[in-house]
């Protein structure tokens, strides 16, 4: 299973927002990996004992449920699988969350580059402008503020705003778009509607080929198909990284890179606090 996932390149040149979306990314796959591979150790130490007990046991009625744990080799297993729906549902919205928020990074970082992007008719009041005495922490603010806008607008709101603002096309084609649409509206009923397909799902998504679903029932998708809408999201999220990077000149590193010196800035960060630390004591 974990063999089929799709695993982005670690050392892939990136943008720092992409960086810290495939932390994200792999956090989220290798905890449930994790979990997995908990469950298969309890499996194999639970047939080992059993084994080793069966042959001592004098009692007919031990020794038959000892037996028959030996050749169960998957008992804990089934159980995890029982929860496959909340596994999915958990792995579905820790990725879509993950690549929301790329998203808003990624703006944001170009935005600041070129501030003109974020124009739009909307009012600013005036008691907001004097909370700031930076120009550029008006400007972050007015970013912060659009983004959060585009945000309830949905992937086609956000489509649009790449294309016409940005000056990039988010797809390369249909299908593309069709399976990041349903990916994210999966997200988005599982935390708003308990995984029901409401009227909202239905009028955003559409038909898509391979995803069958009813109005008013529990929808989610299995691994297989967890497998090809994370490649499709992460192959989006990554041209639009060079795109946007290049038409911006947004610094991209090896992401690698891009983790040691957050290693180094959160190390430096705990040096602080302990030299602060150390001074209110004197």
């Amino acid at each position: 299973m974990q063999d089929d996932m799709f695993y982005p390149p670690r050392n892939m040149v990136c943008t720092e927002a992409f960086s810290l979306f495939l932390d994200e990314y792999h956090r989220n796959l290798d905890y449930f990996f994790f979990v997995v591979r908990l469950v298969s150790f309890v499996d194999q130490g639970r047939v080992r004992a059993a084994k080793a007990l069966v042959t001592a046991e004098a009692d007919a009625d031990e020794r038959a449920r000892l037996e028959k744990t030996a050749n169960d080799p998957d008992a804990a297993l089934r159980e995890l699988t029982k929860h496959s729906t909340v596994q999915s549902r958990n792995l579905t919205n820790g990725i879509v969350n993950a690549f929301q928020r790329y998203f808003s990074s990624v703006i944001h970082s170009a935005a600041l580059k070129k501030p003109i992007i974020m124009a739009s008719s909307q009012t600013i009041r005036v008691d907001d402008i004097f909370r700031f005495t930076r120009h550029q922490d008006l400007v972050a603010f007015i970013i912060d503020r659009r983004i959060n806008d585009l945000s309830y607008g949905g992937l086609s709101e956000m489509e649009k705003y790449f294309d016409d603002r940005l000056g990039v096309q988010m797809f390369d084609a249909d299908r593309q778009r069709q399976l990041l649409r349903l990916f994210v509206e999966v997200r988005n009923i599982n935390v708003h509607n308990g995984g029901l397909v409401n009227e909202l799902f239905a009028n955003r998504v559409g038909v898509v080929e391979g995803f069958p679903y009813k109005k008013g029932r529990s929808f989610h998708v299995d691994m297989d198909a967890l497998v090809s809408l994370s490649e499709n999201a992460m192959q989006v999220a990554r041209r639009i990284d060079e795109m946007v990077s290049k038409k911006f000149g947004l610094k991209r590193r090896s992401h690698l890179v891009w983790q040691e010196n957050r290693k180094a800035g959160g190390a430096k960060s705990k040096d602080l606090s302990k030299t602060d630390l150390g001074a209110s004591h004197r």
